[in-house]
């Protein structure tokens, strides 16, 4: 019964399906069955049940090919992981610190899995809970480690008490601390969003993506027989960002590879950019794809070009961490900032975001707002721009999200949604206005302590269980 439920809140805990209070309540009943099994057995079944789930809820959101067996099948191994130690130790451990076992390695796994896994911090239990603002803000202190370690350790303490039939004088110091931790950080969260929110100017964004699937023309056998289209689209795009500007824009993010060109073209064609700008007095961050001579034989350029209102090229950004089999040059990891009369800008290009270790590098450079030219695909819209905003909240800066065939979004630094237009319901352009200065965090500061404390903490632990005898 246990590994039934707990199966059926799996399938809506992360993935696909996501009812955030499944999150928390799914380690619950897989717990109880583990620790109530003969370990073989159960822990065999739990990681048929945790596989299983995974390449159900991961279906669509991993894109199809070689990568989607493998990487949904290890995303159940590692979240098994947990149970197995939970299982192994707990009954060697003192009863409060028994319940530590699981969320310190869930913890440990996210973070080392973030580090050297290519797909960054995707299946996280931190992004399950997106839309709870409150619970998110403390993000701003632990980064992600510590919204996951609080929904994992719910599961531990509960059986904890399970264990002694909630038996109130005897449980009631863990449920106590646990309830009392979370009490402090929903408090926190609260008072943080109530009493200092974003009170700076704001600037107008625009965000434009392109109206048609112009991605369809690097298909073809020829690419180089497709150039007249690209001009065109190209010309296309600066006319809409030019009639954007004399309505009132401030800075204009063009979503990733709006603009395609060949090698032979870019230079013509960002000079269009710039004497736009210039004419216009707009800022404008270019998506633009270049394509090499060679290609594909040679990676593409996928950049973000930012471009002052005095026509300066302030950089050209190389997307830094391409999703593993995407076809363009990786840049050299240095994430670019502009001190503008609008706060300090920086850009990054999509899947960086979901790189937190990597994006902290502009939170230390006191970042005000991040613009990210953006293009997803069907099955991972809205979750992946929703994962963007928890970059905003780490770090203590805005966010302007320009996504085609996704969720265009901006977000404020504390996670609060001023526009959002979905591509496959509108083409229009979104107009946001974005707070012009963002904050200090407590996270940009000290980076991953919290992560890596728990990896310590889990390893000091197993240590102590294996100088203990189990508990009768």
């Amino acid at each position: 019964l246990w590994l039934f439920v707990g199966a059926g809140l799996l399938l809506c805990a992360n993935g696909r399906w996501i009812i955030p209070v499944a999150t928390w309540l799914a380690p619950v009943f897989l717990i109880r069955f583990a620790r109530t099994q003969p370990a073989v057995r159960g822990l065999a079944l739990l990681l048929v049940v945790n596989v299983l789930g995974s390449l159900i809820i991961w279906q669509g959101l991993i894109p199809p090919g070689g990568f989607y067996l493998p990487v949904a099948g290890g995303i159940g191994v590692v979240y098994w992981l947990p149970y197995l130690a939970d299982r192994l130790l707990a009954n060697r451990l003192p009863r409060f610190a028994a319940t530590l076992v699981f969320p310190l390695l869930q913890v440990s796994l996210e973070y080392i899995n973030t580090v050297a896994n290519p797909f960054g911090s995707w299946s996280s239990l931190a992004y399950t809970q997106y839309s709870f603002l409150p619970f998110l803000q403390l993000l701003s202190i632990t980064g992600m480690w510590g919204i996951s370690f609080l929904i994992a350790w719910l599961a531990p303490v509960v059986n904890g008490a399970w264990e002694q039939d909630f038996a109130w004088p005897r449980v009631r110091t863990g449920l106590l601390i646990y309830a009392g931790i979370l009490a402090l950080v929903l408090l926190y969260g609260g008072g943080r969003m109530v009493f200092f929110p974003p009170q700076s100017a704001a600037f107008q964004g625009t965000s434009l993506t392109q109206d048609v699937d112009h991605f369809s023309l690097l298909r073809t056998k020829n690419v180089r027989a497709n150039r007249e289209k690209f001009l065109a689209l190209g010309e296309r795009l600066l006319e809409r960002s030019r009639r954007q500007a004399q309505a009132g824009a401030d800075v204009i993010i063009w979503q990733e590879g709006a603009v395609i060109a060949l090698q032979e073209d870019e230079a013509s064609f960002v000079e269009e950019a710039r004497t736009l700008a210039r004419e216009e007095k707009v800022y404008l961050l270019l998506g633009l794809l270049t394509l090499p001579e060679a290609y594909p034989a040679t990676k593409a350029d996928n950049q973000a070009i930012w471009i002052t209102p005095a026509g300066d090229v302030k950089w050209r950004y190389l997307k830094g961490r391409p999703v593993p089999g995407e076809w363009v040059a990786a840049g050299d990891g240095v994430i670019p900032h502009d001190q503008t009369p609008f706060g300090a800008i920086a850009s990054v290009i999509c899947f960086d975001m979901d790189h937190p270790v990597y994006v902290r590098q502009a939170g230390g450079a006191g970042t005000d707002v991040m613009l990210v030219p953006a293009d997803d695909w069907r099955d991972i819209v809205p979750f992946h721009t929703y994962m963007a905003l928890f970059r905003g909240i780490e770090n203590g800066f805005s966010i302007v999200r320009a996504a085609g065939n996704g969720l265009s979004a901006a977000f404020d630094y504390q996670g609060r949604t001023l526009a959002a237009a979905n591509y496959f319901t509108t083409k229009q352009a979104m107009i946001s206005y974005v707070p012009t200065h963002g904050v200090k965090t407590i996270y940009a500061m000290i980076g991953d302590l919290f992560a890596w404390l728990s990896i310590v903490g889990f390893v000091i632990l197993v240590g102590l269980a294996l100088v203990r005898p189990a508990r009768a």
